[in-house]
């Protein structure tokens, strides 16, 4: 099994997480949204697989790049 971090694009804060840990997920599949200079931006998953780790929750302020969740594949 391989991993995939998946990072925010930009700073934002966390609106809404859609998945869960453990969680299976297909490519394109949103993760989370992120609000970032008053728009609402969908954060989606790069490959299919397995929720093994979320690293945000809702209202939390993400910096650019931070890994906002792990997908094992």
């Amino acid at each position: 099994m391989a991993i995939e971090n998946v990072e925010a694009p930009m700073v934002g804060k966390i609106l809404r997480v859609e998945v869960a840990a453990g969680n299976q997920i297909a490519e394109g599949d949103p993760i989370c949204v992120i609000e970032s200079m008053k728009m609402e931006n969908f954060i989606f998953a790069p490959v299919s697989g397995t929720i093994k780790e979320l690293k945000v929750a809702p209202h939390q302020v993400v910096q650019a790049y931070d890994v906002v969740a792990v997908i094992e594949y």
